[in-house]
């Protein structure tokens, strides 16, 4: 019996990457929240024949102490997570990392977004026959390298549409 329980018990520790005993993987926080917010931008699209770059439009803000910086649009102002000021919601295309608890400056990741990624994020087409792609960039691991992750409303090579894409792995 006891032998069957420690079997059953390494199987759930094991399965899909994903520890029990210290939660799911740290990259988990970037493709969840890619999920969500493609499936807000689905509602707010299916309302009104549009996506918007703006999170506060379709009704998102990441969770205290996020790791990633969430972009909605290649370029715009970008809504800070410490005591720099930011700008009007309204106007904000992306969140920066919670830098109070995690100590990463938006600016650093910001500048180390893949270029040739860079250009795809944002509303491409004229709505209502648009798409939106999404991207966050972060470090979960305090080291070097990089977690870059991207979602879309329209097919891509590497996925279907809805499904996040991994580009750069961190872990």
């Amino acid at each position: 019996m006891l032998r069957r329980a420690t079997l059953l018990c390494l199987t759930l520790v094991t399965s899909a990457g994903c520890n029990m005993l210290k939660g799911p993987p740290r990259d988990h926080e970037c493709r969840s929240t890619l999920r969500q917010i493609i499936g807000l931008q689905n509602a707010y699209f299916s309302e009104r024949k549009k996506y918007s770059i703006h999170p506060v439009e379709i009704g998102w803000a990441p969770s205290q102490g996020n790791r990633y910086l969430y972009l909605f649009a290649s370029e715009g102002p970008l809504t800070r997570r410490d005591e720099l000021v930011s700008p009007p919601l309204a106007e904000s295309v992306g969140y920066g990392p919670d830098t109070r608890k995690r100590g990463v400056l938006l600016e650093d990741l910001l500048i180390k977004f893949p270029p040739e990624l860079m250009t795809q994020l944002g509303i491409e087409g004229t709505c209502p026959e648009c798409n939106v792609t999404l991207g966050c960039i972060g470090n979960v691991d305090d080291d070097a390298e990089l977690d870059v992750w991207t979602i879309s409303t329209k097919d891509r090579p590497e996925a279907a549409r809805g499904t996040p894409v991994h580009h750069l792995k961190d872990l």
